[in-house]
């Protein structure tokens, strides 16, 4: 507990870069108008493209996840996510209905199986990764090399530190 005899940065939250943050992923400010953005039917129809028409957010986060984690099973996936592994495995039935994720059995487990993209999977995978990447492109376009870097590296850094956080 901090003190009036306390100086700047002695206490959480005393720091001013930390309160600038704060109230930089406030709802009304810089994160929140990012995530209003991005949430918008014409940006989601943008960011993933004609590949991606049929998908909704959750099935082209949940699509890479299986991309960058296979084989996975779902259980990982729902733990990823933060959510129940009844919630998952609907996410994960719409995906193979659609022919982009597959279940192979895990050896000696008959219950349990890993899920890894199909080849119609990585190809849909690959055209939102492109539409995506083209969308944010453009939005930082007038961006010198350093920061657009530095804006990778921040983002990095941030959702890494909320994943891994010790509360909510």
């Amino acid at each position: 507990m901090t003190s009036a005899a306390d100086g700047p940065g002695d206490g959480p939250g005393d720091d001013d870069a930390a309160r600038r943050v704060a109230a930089a992923l406030a709802v009304n400010d810089a994160l929140g108008r990012v995530l209003r953005w991005a949430g918008r039917g014409d940006v989601r129809r943008d960011l993933l493209g004609p590949a991606g028409a049929e998908l909704t957010l959750t099935d082209s986060w949940l699509l890479t996840a299986v991309h960058d984690r296979q084989p996975v099973r779902a259980s990982d996936l729902a733990t990823w996510q933060g959510v129940d592994r009844s919630t998952i495995t609907t996410q994960v039935r719409r995906l193979e209905d659609r022919g982009l994720v597959a279940r192979t059995p895990e050896p000696g487990d008959r219950r349990a199986f890993a899920l890894t993209l199909t080849p119609r999977g990585a190809q849909v995978h690959r055209r939102i990764t492109l539409a995506g990447a083209t969308v944010l492109d453009r939005a930082l376009a007038g961006w010198d090399p350093a920061a657009r870097e530095a804006l990778a590296a921040a983002l990095g850094r941030l959702a890494e530190g909320l994943e891994h956080r010790d509360g909510p």
